[in-house]
């Protein structure tokens, strides 16, 4: 793999500049001990299933775990304890999904991030450079072999994807439309940036079809909403991996609602569609 042409999500950004700031420079650097201690965060090792409480910034893993898989969860807990607000057991479906991806992304960049992984000298094998990955960076070599897929499918796309902006360009029409109504698209704001969504939220008028791609526009602006957790029952979450970007049609996004039907089920009135996991899609 050419990794020169590998680009980071604002995510993954985000990690290395913690890590940076904090001398966290080496795989060695990464042990649970040393991350704990550099993000304020207590660390107990016991018989249960592993958890964490991120008012009280504690994680707590199961100690009778393998230590890559210790090591895995840490990291995915951590993503919760610095990310997350609120009892996971007080919150809806929705938003639990919503910060289990979140958290999942947060651990595959930072139990592997790319700035220590691009030092290694890898073999071409894939099957066989995850398992290098793995030792050095003491995760299952499953977690590596994925981080090494995700990393190999963006270079890949790198070409098209720097070409791709948010900025408004004129629509195409070489793809087929139909004569469904556009979509009602509003944004979600955090009071720290009022400047774009954190959140869109997709609605249909007479409801989605499920068996047709909905083709949503990403450009502009967006009428704010406020959304309360207990309000979204049949709302559902769409990830990364349901998304495609079609080269043909700037500026727009294509969901798979077969995918999220097949998953969820076809009672949802209203999706959930994060920025993140948009600009995932993007870069992935």
């Amino acid at each position: 793999m050419n990794l020169s042409k590998y680009f980071k999500t604002p995510l993954e950004q985000t990690i290395e500049n913690h890590y940076l700031s904090r001398a966290i420079l080496v795989p060695n650097d990464l042990t649970i001990e040393r991350i704990s201690e550099a993000f304020n965060v207590e660390v107990h090792f016991k018989s249960v299933k592993s958890f964490s409480d991120n008012e009280l910034c504690v994680i707590v893993i199961n100690q009778q775990d393998e230590r890559d898989v210790q090591h895995k969860t840490f990291f995915h807990e951590l993503g919760h304890v610095l990310r997350h607000v609120g009892d996971q057991r007080q919150i809806s479906e929705l938003f639990q999904q919503m910060q289990e991806a979140d958290a999942e992304r947060f651990s595959l960049y930072a139990a592997i991030p790319f700035f220590m992984l691009e030092k290694l000298q890898l073999p071409a094998f894939e099957e066989e450079a995850a398992g290098i990955v793995a030792t050095v960076f003491q995760v299952p070599p499953e977690f590596a072999l994925l981080r090494l897929k995700q990393i190999r499918e963006r270079i890949a796309s790198a070409e098209f994807m720097t070409a791709f902006t948010y900025t408004a360009v004129a629509k195409e029409n070489t793809l087929p439309y139909t004569t469904t109504p556009e979509p009602i698209i509003r944004g979600v704001y955090g009071l720290d940036d009022l400047s774009r969504p954190h959140t869109l939220i997709i609605e249909q008028r007479g409801g989605f079809k499920w068996d047709q791609p909905l083709y949503i526009e990403v450009n502009g602006t967006f009428k704010s909403v406020d959304v309360h957790p207990n309000s979204n029952r049949n709302s559902a979450v769409v990830r990364s991996s349901d998304l495609l970007i079609p080269p043909s049609r700037s500026g727009y996004v294509m969901i798979d609602m077969e995918r999220i039907a097949s998953r969820l089920g076809q009672n949802a009135n209203k999706l959930f569609l994060t920025i993140e996991a948009l600009e995932d899609a993007i870069n992935f």
